[in-house]
């Protein structure tokens, strides 16, 4: 398996570009994949530098509805895709997170711009675990079972009710898990992790009893986080003794350092621009 990183938060090499948000090209012995999109062009642009030909995609997946994941999907007409696109259904609601200090509120959720979503081929997915083709899956609606992992602060959806709309906790059910076999076990690729990214690989432990994670390429949402979540987190990793973890995006700096410095050689760091291969 070879995952080229075409969007990240951080980018060293020369001519490549960098934004906040996430999108990942995988080729495996399942298909090719795109694993979200970024905000903007940036991951076309860096897909261009690589010699990568999308038009070669098996199928598009959008890890949830936030504009860093869902926004590239506005430069979608024109590059010659013909593959189908993974979103979970409650992606499309109106999503909004809120500044905890200014109380601020912005909208973040799916726009539509380029008219995407009427020229694709969307498959609007349910919860649970969903085979899209041998050996690839989906999972959603991840459970809250860790006690260090709680529902994230901050982050609201718009909610139609019969006296109006009505601004309510999103507790991130729209986010999903792209799992896919391999020999050396199960690779495992998480947008931002919103539940938690321990909760989110007890699922899929859940969901596959008895098989080993191979490896996690994630965005794991720990910027900032507290430093007790972020020791158990580190210490919930290592007991789950994953051959290759690869942080991402929201993650942050500080922890992914933390998290290189304690698994070390099996903790693999990238940036928009790297391949890598596993």
């Amino acid at each position: 398996m070879k995952v080229s990183i075409l969007t990240e938060n951080t980018v060293y090499k020369r001519g490549f570009l960098a934004e906040h948000g996430l999108s990942l090209f995988i080729e495996s012995e399942h298909g090719n994949y795109l694993f979200d999109t970024g905000q903007s062009h940036v991951f076309v642009h860096n897909a261009k530098k690589l010699q990568i030909q999308l038009e070669r995609l098996d199928g598009i997946i959008l890890s949830h509805g936030h504009y860093d994941h869902c926004g590239g999907m506005a430069y979608y007409n024109g590059l010659g895709i013909d593959a189908p696109v993974y979103i979970q259904g409650k992606s499309f609601e109106r999503k909004y997170t809120e500044n905890l200090k200014t109380k601020e509120i912005r909208y973040i959720g799916v726009d539509n711009e380029g008219n995407w979503q009427e020229i694709v081929q969307l498959h609007r997915l349910q919860g649970g675990c969903t085979q899209i083709t041998e050996g690839v899956y989906l999972l959603s609606e991840i459970p809250y079972v860790t006690e260090f992992e709680p529902i994230p602060k901050g982050f609201w959806r718009d909610v139609i009710q019969e006296s109006g709309s009505e601004l309510l906790a999103d507790v991130m059910e729209d986010e999903q898990l792209l799992v896919m076999e391999s020999k050396q076990g199960l690779c495992v690729f998480a947008g931002c992790a919103h539940p938690g990214i321990i909760n989110c690989l007890h699922y899929v432990k859940s969901a596959f009893p008895g098989m080993h994670i191979h490896s996690v390429v994630a965005g794991m949402h720990l910027k900032g986080c507290r430093q007790e979540r972020l020791d158990k987190t580190i210490e919930a990793l290592q007991e789950l003794d994953i051959d290759v973890v690869l942080p991402l995006h929201c993650t942050g700096i500080l922890a992914i350092a933390a998290i290189q410095k304690a698994l070390g050689a099996s903790c693999m760091l990238a940036e928009a621009g790297k391949q890598i291969e596993f």
